[in-house]
């Protein structure tokens, strides 16, 4: 320790421990001239008797016995200031630590380095028994000597610190100091507050700032900063790196059937292969959802990439086993290389997207490297997706009408209402591309809007018994399309019963309460609402009994292979049986043949939809209201469109 640190410690011992030495110098002193007193006044008499001495040695025998006197009267009186210092300290000290007992943190009262007061809660913070506390060294228990320096310097201050309790344990503590009055002087207070709970919480908060809390992965944010860093290393080293895209299958499948705690188990469990597989210094994380990015920095070409991930295809497409459950998820993977397919982070995470996008495309399971002409069809997509508002604008987006044919006596009773887009450039561009577009771009309100304005449009052409149905998508299922809705009918003076409403299954997984709500306020109004695509996704029995709707229409995915098909003829036959039962319409689509119009004709009422009739044309072509029947399939007329009828019973009046 060093000089200043030393006269500091032990200065008020000093000071009282003065007064003793004093007292006992004296002391000492008297005992001597007591002493030579009992020696020298025996011999007095004689002395005197023999040789005549003078007066003079008796005064002086009496000076040093009332010396000694007097040395004893000190010595009495530095014991009697000492002990009644010593019992004023201790009566002090006690006060004290009684005070200092009352304080959650820990508290010592420090003259040099010996603490002359300390609280309960320091003994604890040490782990020392209260009575081991009385001749504490503050040494004991902080080891750095600098920091021992500032605290028993002048002054405030607060700092940072560990202290080391009696068991050996570093506990991390936040030490506040100041100078206050102590007896005659002055004494150093100082505060210990435990923050090792507050430095885990901030080691917490800062580890979720940038990993996924679920499987502890490096999140969106560490991925990118990641990203760049490598994207640069590459270009000053000449080296390449790859980028792989991951995105589970069957996931949303998962969490509908089995549940979200399944799914956050499946989640876990992914991200523990890819751990497994992967070198050490590999980057994987987790984007969110079931979207993972492996950051590959130590691949050595384009070729090397495609091979890890085919082998982390492979890995994720073998079944997960939890406990008794056998799961299969699979994956689909998308790769980018740099710099072979983009320079920068954002193109390569563009790229192995749209690598990805493909890969799902082509059915899944797959995996899929990013090529030059993957890179025109996102050229492409860019294109369309800003081109996309000015066409729904400028009303470029038209509508299509497929007749809806009641089976029983092939009577047209409506048309769903389907939307084109033919492009000057690249032709007709497929209804889920540009639905996608519209959904992803904040465009699909006014798609809708328009579709549905064209829609009425059209029916207030035709007899008022024939209906019109518009495909909604699930992300526009809140209270505005129920605004949007009845805004256009007010406007169009249409019978809201003319008008359907086609939304799929997944509308109800994104959010079943207001899905239900938003199909009751709608039938409220008196528009009628049908499952589209009903059983191609996942529909639980229990919300088809809660939900307030019209129609099922059964996927074309079953109607292909009609009849032949043994599974698919018992699924559309027990959707008859389920449509009967909870009172609903049935339209069957994917009518092309005669053997499927006779086998849906067979089992049950219905209304049919397909090539069979008619593909999707403009209204102008179904404008005459007397051409609205057809006649009859028969076997001769399976593969070719069966002609319209006309019919000369009134149809119903034309609405103006």
């Amino acid at each position: 320790m060093n000089q200043p640190l030393n006269r500091r410690h032990g200065l008020r011992k000093e000071r009282s421990g003065a007064v003793l030495r004093l007292g006992v110098g004296l002391g000492a002193a008297a005992r001597i001239f007591i002493a030579l007193g009992t020696v020298v006044l025996p011999a007095a008499p004689s002395i005197a008797a023999g040789t005549s001495a003078p007066a003079t040695w008796t005064g002086l025998i009496a000076g040093i016995v009332l010396l000694g006197l007097a040395a004893l009267g000190a010595l009495g009186l530095g014991a009697y200031v000492l002990l009644r210092r010593s019992r004023q300290e201790a009566r002090e000290a006690k006060r004290l630590n009684a005070l200092l007992d009352v304080l959650d943190e820990g508290v010592a009262v420090c003259t040099g380095m010996q603490a002359v007061a300390v609280n309960t809660s320091l003994c604890r913070l040490i782990g020392i028994a209260r009575e081991d506390a009385q001749h504490l060294m503050i040494s004991s228990f902080i080891g750095e000597a600098d920091v021992i320096d500032r605290l028993l310097g002048t002054g405030e201050l607060r700092l940072d610190t560990e202290v080391t309790n009696r068991a050996g344990a570093v506990i991390a503590v936040e030490i506040a100091a100041r100078t206050i009055p102590y007896g005659d002087g002055s004494a150093r207070l100082l505060e210990f507050r435990d923050v090792g709970e507050r430095k885990h919480t901030q080691a917490r908060v800062s580890f979720l700032a940038h990993h996924d809390p679920l499987t502890s992965l490096p999140n969106r944010e560490l991925m990118r900063a990641r990203l760049a860093e490598a994207v640069e290393q590459a270009a000053a080293n000449g080296t390449a790196f790859a980028v792989l895209w991951i995105d589970l299958d069957h996931f949303k499948d998962i969490n509908d059937i089995h549940g979200h705690v399944v799914g956050d188990q499946i989640l876990r469990v992914v991200a523990e292969k890819l751990k497994f597989e992967m070198a050490a210094n590999t980057l994987i994380s987790r984007l969110g959802g079931d979207e993972f990015v492996v950051l590959c920095e130590d691949v050595n070409d384009a070729l090397e990439a495609r091979m890890i991930g085919q082998q982390l295809r492979r890995l994720l497409n073998r079944p997960i086993v939890l406990g008794e459950k056998s799961l299969d998820v699979g994956a689909s993977i998308g790769v980018a290389v740099c710099p072979e397919d983009a320079a920068t982070a954002e193109d390569l995470l563009k790229n192995a997207d749209l690598a990805l996008y493909h890969a799902k495309a082509e059915g899944r399971g797959r995996c899929r490297h990013f090529t030059e002409a993957l890179g025109n069809e996102r050229q492409r997509r860019m294109v369309l997706a800003s081109q996309l508002r000015g066409a729904i604008e400028n009303g470029d987006i038209q509508a299509y009408f497929q007749p809806l044919v009641r089976a029983r006596d092939m009577r047209v009773i409506g048309f769903e209402t389907l939307a084109r887009w033919f492009h000057p450039e690249f032709v007709p561009i497929p209804p889920p591309e540009f639905v996608k577009l519209a959904e992803e771009n904040g465009l699909i309100t006014p798609l809708t809007d328009l579709i549905m304005r064209k829609a009425i449009e059209a029916a207030r052409r035709w007899p008022d018994d024939v209906r019109v149905s518009v495909n909604v998508s699930p992300i526009q299922i809140n209270s505005e399309l129920v605004d949007q809705v009845r805004k256009i009918i007010n406007v169009s003076g249409l019978d809201p019963k003319r008008l359907e409403l086609e939304v799929t299954e997944d509308v109800l997984i994104k959010d079943f309460e207001q899905t239900a709500s938003m199909f009751s306020r709608l039938s409220a109004l008196g528009i009628q609402v049908a499952m589209d695509d009903f059983g191609a996704g996942y529909t639980s029995l229990g919300n088809l009994r809660r939900l307030n709707f019209d129609r099922l229409k059964i996927d074309r995915i079953f109607t292909n292979d009609l009849p032949n098909h043994r599974r698919s003829a018992a699924i559309v036959r027990s959707m008859f049986v389920l449509a009967r039962e909870l009172d609903l319409a049935v339209t069957v689509e994917g009518v092309e043949t005669f053997e499927q119009y006779a086998f849906v004709t067979a089992a049950g009422d219905c209304e049919l939809q397909g090539f069979l009739f008619s593909k999707p044309k403009p209204a102008s072509a179904f404008d005459d209201p007397a051409a609205m029947q057809f006649a009859a399939p028969t076997p001769r007329k399976a593969e070719p469109p069966a002609e319209m009828i006309r019919i000369a019973t009134h149809q119903g009046r034309r609405v103006s």
